[in-house]
Order: structure tokens, then C-alpha cells, then sequence
């Protein structure tokens, strides 16, 4: 996907223009009893719910929103409620998740309420390359944007410092990235105690953006029956990871962290000097909250490849249930969650970059006042990130979960378990080749 710019908010020159986040209603009276399936901590809840009883609930009284949470197995028991009737009406997912909701047919396509209730200039203070990534190839739009996460790289500059290197800026290369892990990498005999850089290119949603910086593709964006992954460039992204993880050791082992099948914090081991780097999402509060200021840390843009830079901007949203009772009070609980008042509400909750850019200049300040330690992070670079253009999501196969089944096991097979040649995965193309028959 080539990269985006970042549409600035426009009002209209009449006094009657709507303002950015303030869609029409359409001509809809809503009313009836709303649940929304939320992810997030008790805490994040708590306050959601107020909010949006002192709020929305005041501005639309004959719709009653409630908020669960989302419980363990999410995904599997989400499915089975659709199939049987009683699904939340609206919840969260990404593009990587709700595939197999929407290849079921249960997800709303709000594209025409799109149509109906927003105007072009409303549109505007969404970020272009976001709001055209939520829609999947069967052209429906799935959701409304909740929150903006990019990979970034996270750096301990105790570490940096301690080994005189150099803190990652915008003009590092990725042959940089691997000079300064492998100066960052401490070890004691076979023990390694600090490993240069963490990257879970086993993870379906993170291998693909790094065969791209190479100048590679996982398929191919004209046929999306066609992989690519196991083209000469792609192959090449692939090897410079395998290498970095079991030959050269700077990249950490995923059973060095914790065995398979069970989950580690990687926010905490990064506290703890277990990686210098860590490659991931951006999460200012949690991160506060969790490194407690135990080290001095900070943001940077992911290095750029030998072809671009490129890394996973998502997609999460929420999303309305197509089977709902109540989808117009459904619909303008989405609206609302989408517009600026709510963005401003979850930034001062959460510190996610807001979806919005006419909330994007609050962010930073609302942030540091929660956490003054956050000034010295470089929180810069998420806005910077938005101006760049350069986050996105992957091409969806033309069978996304049938590629996901073969794909995923032969990333855990050369990346977590080891002993196999990124070769392998020209023959892993053609078993998924043949299944988008």
C-alpha cells in the first residue's frame, strides 16, 4: 500500500457546516438497549461507562448503553453468540481479527451510514491511510476507528548510555539497527542477559511489514490469490531476521522467554533490561505505569529498510454486529465513539493516539500531565508518524484465514523453534496458493 498523507480538518465556509466530528443524524430517532463489548482494563471501563452516562446518555435518552467485558477465549465464544443470537452489538476488533466475523457474514457494513451521515469535510480529520485500510476486500466497511497504534521502537537509553552507543534517530538504516544490537547484546557463557533488539516476526500481523522495507510483499495487491513471500526480496527481510535471532543471537528467542503457550510482558522485561530495543506498539501510559521509572527510555521511528521504512499502523475499531435489534442506537453509539469528545475522554484515559487530528495536537500535553515523566520519551514521533505516512496494514489474501492457518505455524517453525531455512517458505507459498483456489 503506497503510504498516506494526513488530512487536515477544514470547516466549511457557511455557518451551517457541521464541525469535524459532528456527523448528521440522518434523520434517525435511536432508542433501545445498547451492549458494547469492551477490551480494555476494569479500570478503562469504569471510566468509559461513566462518561458515557454522563454524556451520551444525557444527549440520547431512549438508548441505555452497557459495556462488558470482554472475557478470555473472546473470539471463539464471540462467534458462537452471533451464530446463536445473542451477540454484543457493538464491539472491538482489527483488520487481522474481524475477517472471521465478516467471512460469516455478521459484521455491519456501515459504509452507506457513512454516506448518509457524514459529510466529506467531516471526513477530513480521519487519518486517510486509517479510514482506508477499514475496508476489507469484500469492499464492506467494517467498523469506525477507535484508536490509532504504530510500531514503534522502543529504546532503554540506560543501555545505550552504558555501552556508548549512539540513540536511534530518524536516519537509521537497518544496517544501524544491527550494529547497535549487537553492541547491546550482553551475555554470560550460554546466558544472554540482554538481548539488542525484540521483534515477534512470528506474530501474523508483524512479519509482513518487514518483507516490505525490503522491497518485498506477502501477496500480491493486484491478486490477492497470489503470495509473494517467498519471492527473492521477501526471503531476504526473512533471512536477515532468522540471522539476527540464531546465528548472531541479538534478537531474543521467543522460549527464552517463557515456554509455549504461555504469555510474557514484554513492556515489563524491557523495564527490566532484558532488551535494549523492543519493536512494538505505542503505549505511553502503560508504559509509564509499568517501567514506574526504573530507566530512562524513550520512542523512535523504526528503522528504515534497505527499500523503505514501513511498519503495522492498525486498524481497531469498533464494530456493529449485523444480526443487532437495535442497530440505528448502535450506530449512533459509533458515531459518538468516533467523534472528538470521546477521542479527548480516551486520550486522558488511556494516552492511545487519538483517531482524530483536530484531537491529535492535545494529545501530547494531555499525556504529560498525566505523566510528566512522558515529556523525555520523544512522544513526538507518533504525530510525526501520521505526518509520514508510513504506517499501514498488510494485504489481506484472498482467503485470509486458510493463509493465516498454513503461514502462521511455518513463521512459529522458523522463528520460535528454529533449525529451518527461510527457503522453507517457497514451498509454504505453494501449499497456500493452492488453497485460494
Amino acid at each position: 500500500m503506497a503510504g498516506a498523507t494526513v488530512l487536515a480538518a477544514c470547516g466549511g465556509d457557511t455557518a451551517s457546516a457541521p464541525a469535524a466530528g459532528a456527523p448528521s443524524s440522518g434523520g434517525v430517532s435511536a432508542k433501545g438497549a445498547v451492549r458494547w463489548q469492551f477490551r480494555g482494563s476494569d479500570e478503562e471501563l469504569k471510566a468509559s461507562q461513566a462518561y458515557l452516562d454522563s454524556t451520551f446518555g444525557k444527549d440520547k435518552p431512549n438508548i441505555k448503553v452497557t459495556l462488558e467485558p470482554a472475557p478470555d477465549g473472546r473470539d471463539e465464544k464471540l462467534v458462537a453468540a452471533m451464530v446463536g443470537g445473542n451477540a454484543p452489538d457493538v464491539f472491538e476488533s482489527w483488520t487481522d481479527n474481524v475477517t472471521q466475523y465478516a467471512d460469516r457474514g455478521q459484521v455491519l457494513d456501515i459504509e452507506p451510514l457513512v454516506k448518509r451521515d457524514y459529510k466529506a469535510d467531516d471526513l477530513k480529520d480521519f487519518y486517510e491511510w486509517q479510514w482506508r485500510d477499514f475496508v476489507l476486500p469484500s469492499k464492506i466497511r467494517f467498523g469506525m476507528p477507535k484508536y490509532v497504534n504504530v510500531m514503534f521502537t522502543w529504546y532503554n537509553k540506560d543501555l545505550f548510555d552504558k555501552a556508548g552507543v549512539k540513540y536511534p534517530d530518524e536516519k537509521w538504516t537497518h544496517d544501524d539497527y544491527m550494529t547497535a544490537a549487537k553492541k547491546l547484546t550482553t551475555s554470560k557463557g550460554d546466558q544472554t542477559d540482554t538481548f539488542g533488539m525484540m521483534y515477534p516476526v512470528w506474530s501474523w500481523d508483524r512479519f509482513w511489514y518487514r518483507l516490505e522495507m525490503f522491497g518485498g510483499e506477502a501477496v500480491s495487491d493486484k491478486d490477492p490469490s497470489k503470495p509473494l513471500f517467498d519471492s527473492d526480496k521477501a526471503l531476504q527481510a526473512f533471512e536477515w531476521v532468522r540471522k539476527a535471532i540464531w546465528d548472531d543471537k541479538v534478537m531474543a528467542q521467543r522460549l527464552l522467554l517463557a515456554p509455549m503457550g504461555q504469555s510474557f510482558n514484554t513492556q515489563a522485561l524491557f523495564a527490566a533490561g532484558k532488551f535494549a530495543m523492543v519493536e512494538d506498539g505505542f503505549y505511553p501510559f502503560s508504559m509509564a505505569k509499568t517501567i514506574e521509572k526504573k530507566i530512562k527510555w524513550g520512542y523512535s521511528h523504526v528503522p528504515a529498510g534497505p527499500v523503505k521504512r514501513r511498519v503495522l499502523g492498525t486498524t481497531d475499531g469498533w464494530v456493529g454486529w449485523k444480526g443487532t435489534k437495535v442497530q440505528d442506537a448502535a450506530w449512533e453509539l459509533m458515531k459518538y465513539l468516533g467523534g472528538k469528545d470521546y477521542q479527548v475522554n480516551q486520550t486522558r484515559t488511556t494516552g492511545l493516539l487519538p483517531i482524530r487530528t483536530s484531537v491529535l495536537d492535545q494529545w501530547k500535553k494531555i499525556c504529560i500531565e498525566k505523566y510528566p515523566e512522558l515529556a523525555d520519551v520523544n512522544l513526538d514521533v507518533g504525530p510525526a508518524a501520521m505526518k509520514m505516512g508510513y504506517p499501514g496494514n498488510r494485504v489481506l489474501f484472498k482467503k485470509d484465514a486458510e493463509a493465516r492457518q498454513i503461514l502462521s505455524p511455518a513463521l512459529e517453525k522458523v522463528f520460535i523453534v528454529g533449525g529451518t531455512p527461510v527457503s522453507y517458505f517457497k514451498d509454504v507459498a505453494k501449499e497456500v496458493e493452492a488453497k485460494m483456489k
